[in-house]
């Protein structure tokens, strides 16, 4: 397949309509501090360049489309452009992403064995339900997330109905669900607030998650759902206005993005105990995502005068103290607009 990614005008991002807004808004991009950045700027067959290769799978989405890096070359992988915000199992061979229904969403699992992908919920309203209540019937699904084992997989959806005069608020609880499509059980809800983005720990005993607080005057921040315990709380050493965990393959570091008054950048919380440390300084960055072998990290960045999200890499790197940080960061894509609430699914 001939891949014309860059160099173009690709068409804008597709959002579902009333979908919830589970994470903050960015401010305005700066430009980046580190030099020597590797774009591409000219279409081609590869969107990687030549002297960089990915280990792994790595997938991102473009206008509800999924595009999946192998080594150096690229490949499209949906072209219908309803999927969203893919997860890839441990074994590297199914991928669960949000599809986009009528008025609603699903999570669905692709495997390449198959032709079709598994649905594992069913959102779609009755066809017979019009207008309003058929807004009220609606029912969203989001952020898949596979526990190590690839048995289960988290996700965040609605206990109810939207509420509001028009439908306005969509609150989100977190689910899990087995990777089979058996029926999906509530782990943990608020009317405190809801739930974003989940990440599950490499030890699969617990599952960090986005959590956005009804009341403005209060910040998002992580919490973590502890599974034997069937209890969650705030994540301890975790800051305000954070959102998109990503934990490390060793489970030591937990990568996420946070907005700070000079931006948004992406920061590592050490699990053992301590502050948490900036590893970029982009000014608009999120999307964390750690390398299968750890040892890179990738992220989703606008840099100043563009209002495109690209795909960037660095190499994981450690100070004398052992603190995490990252080399020089590379551009591996220009102009492609990609979908930073989607963001990055890594895997084997």
């Amino acid at each position: 397949m001939s891949l014309l990614l860059l160099g173009c005008s690709p068409a804008p991002n597709v959002s579902p309509t009333l979908q919830p807004a589970l994470a903050p808004s960015s401010t305005a991009a700066v430009p980046l501090p580190t030099a020597t950045v590797q774009a591409i700027v000219q279409a081609s067959p590869s969107p990687v360049p030549s002297s960089e290769t990915l280990p792994g799978q790595l997938i991102v989405v473009q206008a509800g489309n999924l595009w999946r890096w192998r080594g150096d070359q690229g490949e499209q992988l949906t072209s219908s452009g309803d999927a969203f915000q893919p997860a890839i199992s441990p074994d590297g061979q199914e991928i669960a992403y949000a599809r986009r229904v009528t008025s609603g969403s699903d999570i669905v699992v692709r495997s390449g064995t198959e032709p079709a992908p598994l649905a594992l919920t069913d959102n779609t309203p009755d066809p017979a339900t019009y207008g309003y209540d058929r807004i009220y019937a609606s029912r969203w699904a989001f952020y898949p997330a596979w526990s190590p084992d690839g048995k289960m997989l988290t996700f965040a959806s609605q206990f109810g109905p939207p509420a509001g005069s028009p439908a306005a608020e969509y609150r989100m609880s977190l689910y899990t669900i087995s990777a089979e499509g058996a029926r999906e059980r509530q782990a943990f809800g608020s009317a405190e607030g809801q739930v974003g983005r989940p990440a599950y720990a490499p030890d699969g005993k617990t599952i960090v998650f986005a959590f956005s607080p009804v009341k403005e005057e209060e910040a998002p921040t992580l919490y973590r759902y502890t599974i034997a315990s069937d209890h969650a709380a705030a994540l301890p050493g975790a800051p305000q206005q954070c959102y998109d965990p990503a934990f490390s393959p060793d489970g030591k570091w937990l990568a996420f993005a946070q907005r700070t008054a000079s931006g948004t950048d992406v920061y590592a919380l050490p699990m053992e105990g301590g502050a948490a440390v900036q590893l970029t300084a982009v000014g608009f960055a999120r999307a964390p995502a750690f390398s299968p072998d750890g040892r890179m990290l990738a992220f989703l960045a606008t840099t100043a005068g563009s209002n495109s999200f690209d795909l960037w890499v660095a190499d994981v790197q450690a100070d004398a103290a052992g603190t995490l940080r990252l080399g020089a960061p590379r551009q591996l894509t220009t102009d492609m607009h990609l979908d930073a609430d989607s963001g990055i699914a890594w895997g084997r």
